[in-house]
């Protein structure tokens, strides 16, 4: 049975709900006043703040007390001026979950996991790239690795939920392991990014060794903080 009225919802109709695991970033905020927080976020993001503009993000208020329920709002908005997009977040206590859930955030449910370690994730082939990647450019290499053979201009940006190997200067932005695979690395024969970043750990320009800026190296996780070293 049909009708005219295009609005009217049947079984066939397009809407799909899928649950898929994103990596979001995540702002770890200590109970602060709303003017103290802009200023913090500010110098936080320095140069690379183009970067996170508009971007989503969850807040964590796991260490807020109880009775800063009432100081939530401005917090949000203090994000917000940042030109990032509060999401979702985490919290402890009732009283601040109340307050978030008032703001329009979601709440972040996350189900305790178990991963077999000894397993490597499932990869594609890898996404190569025969050509210089243009300042304004992205590429994504979606369950693989990203091999670019030139060089990568400022401003534009790399994305891989595996490895990512630029054969020449990598001075745009890179993000590695963006489906939350720790155990990504990125490497480049020059390392001059505007941005690095795996698993959601980020780094700009600015926090790059003068040691490893503009040499070979290699970037990886170790004991939760991003670590530099030699190419093999």
């Amino acid at each position: 049975m049909t009708s005219d009225n295009p609005w009217t919802v049947t079984t066939e109709a397009p809407i799909r709900l899928r649950g898929r695991a994103h990596s979001f970033l995540t702002l770890e905020l200590p109970e602060l006043e709303a003017s103290l927080l802009q200023e913090a976020l500010v110098a936080r993001l320095g140069m690379v703040a183009g970067y996170f503009r508009h971007a989503p993000v969850v807040l964590d208020l796991t260490s807020w007390a109880p009775g800063a329920g009432l100081r939530v709002a401005a917090l949000i908005e203090a994000v917000r001026a940042c030109g990032l997009v509060p999401a979702a977040f985490r919290a402890r206590w009732p009283e601040i979950e109340r307050a978030a859930l008032a703001c329009g955030l979601g709440r972040m449910v996350e189900g305790e996991t178990q991963q077999d370690l000894q397993r490597s994730p499932e990869r594609r082939p890898p996404v190569i790239v025969t050509e210089p990647v243009r300042s304004g450019q992205r590429i994504y290499a979606a369950e693989a690795d990203l091999i670019v053979l030139h060089s990568v201009s400022p401003g534009a940006q790399l994305l891989a939920d595996g490895c990512i190997h630029v054969y020449g200067a990598l001075r745009g932005s890179a993000s590695a392991g963006v489906g939350c695979d720790t155990q990504a690395r990125i490497f480049a024969k020059n390392m001059d990014a505007e941005l690095l970043s795996i698993a959601g750990l980020w780094l700009g320009a600015e926090d790059i060794p003068a040691t490893w800026s503009g040499r070979p190296a290699q970037l990886h996780i170790d004991d939760g903080w991003l670590r530099f070293g030699p190419l093999p």
